[in-house]
């Protein structure tokens, strides 16, 4: 793991995941409660905040919307929030699918806006499944995002499951693994994964996961958790949606309490 700087190390971050429950029909409407929430989480003094895979367009959005709106909103999408970032002066990783114009290729995407608002990372699901993301191209390429003097490995749900890209992750640095999930429980609900990257690496790793009823997977139960050297410390499963608050030492990125804070919210924005 490559060394911080002095002052990176003594840093505390406060982390605010959006633990929330998307709608695949209606980017409209979660466009607007993710900004929403986006300012509760800022009132919450949040200096970073994750919302869950796919959160701008719900998971079975294709079903219903076709990808063609994509290419159209795609990059008004990434402008509103990247505005929101800047004028509050909040990180934030956003779940939402992009359109890559010089490949042609649609993706599903983890994009990390920083608080001047840039876009300084950008992540493109890897383990991409058949089916409900028949979409969605596979990601080729690994690099944690550099910020605040930190290495972050970003994954996707499904990329927890292959041992390969955490490892290329640490490999490269990474001082902790951050991963957006709609990762319902039950059958094919996580069964060890995180616990498993994290002590595979030596890596905190935080998820950020959703609740909420599409109509092929029951996301309520899912956890949104933080796993410290393959053990979850922190876990919150309830299915009533929430801001979930945890402060982290930013030296290792283990969080300061075993506990998130919970702060529940109407679904109307």
């Amino acid at each position: 793991m490559e060394k911080l700087t002095a002052t990176a190390a003594k840093q505390s971050i406060r982390i605010a995941l959006l633990h929330f429950a998307p709608r695949p029909d209606d980017v409209r409407h979660n466009l607007d409660l993710l900004e929403s929430l986006f300012l509760k989480a800022v009132g919450l003094q949040a200096d970073l905040i994750l919302t869950p895979e796919l959160a701008t367009s719900g998971y079975e959005f294709y079903k219903a919307l076709g990808r063609e709106w994509i290419k159209s909103d795609g990059q008004n999408i990434i402008k509103r929030f990247s505005e929101l970032a800047r004028q509050h002066k909040v990180a934030l990783v956003l779940g939402s699918p992009v359109y890559e114009a010089q490949s042609e290729k649609y993706y599903n995407a983890a994009l990390f806006i920083d608080e001047d608002g840039q876009l300084i990372g950008e992540h493109h699901k890897i383990s991409v499944l058949p089916g409900a993301e028949e979409w969605s191209s596979p990601g080729l390429d690994l690099k944690p995002v550099a910020w605040r003097g930190h290495k972050i490995g970003l994954l996707i749900c499904a990329d927890a499951y292959p041992e390969k890209i955490s490892a290329e992750l640490a490999k490269q640095g990474s001082t902790v693994l951050i991963s957006l999930a709609a990762w319902a429980p039950g059958l094919h609900g996580p069964d060890g994964e995180w616990e498993r990257r994290s002590k595979q690496t030596g890596l905190c790793l935080f998820v950020c996961n959703r609740t909420g009823n599409e109509s092929l997977m029951n996301f309520e139960g899912s956890s949104s958790v933080a796993v410290v050297d393959g053990r979850r410390v922190v876990e919150y499963s309830d299915k009533h949606p929430a801001i979930l608050t945890i402060d982290v030492r930013a030296g290792d990125w283990s969080p300061k309490n075993e506990r998130f804070n919970i702060f529940k919210f109407n679904e109307n924005p």
